[in-house]
């Protein structure tokens, strides 16, 4: 099993499966009981990136760990899974 420091991590860039800039690692959030990771925390290259993806409360995107796809040079993320993530939190119109 490869290992890294969450050190070496933080501001890496992250990229989508298509080479779209995402935005830079701020930080991971994970499950206390079983240290599984839950989501990395993103701060979006702009407003508009990841519009409708869930945000933490200084307006970081939280991007599900299940999307991550390498973590080599950059954090590669499946777009596919962030665009389903995205449909499932976009409001409804009633």
């Amino acid at each position: 099993m490869a290992q890294a420091l969450l050190s070496k991590l933080r501001s890496m860039s992250i990229i989508s499966d298509r080479g779209l800039q995402i935005g830079k690692l701020d930080d991971i959030t994970f499950d206390e009981k079983d240290g599984k990771i839950l989501s990395l925390v993103v701060k979006p290259i702009s407003k508009e990136t990841l519009g409708n993806a869930p945000r933490d409360s200084r307006g970081n995107a939280l991007i599900p760990f299940s999307a991550v796809m390498s973590i080599r040079d950059f954090i590669v993320v499946n777009e596919r899974v962030l665009a389903i993530q995205q449909l499932k939190t976009k409001p409804t119109l009633e």
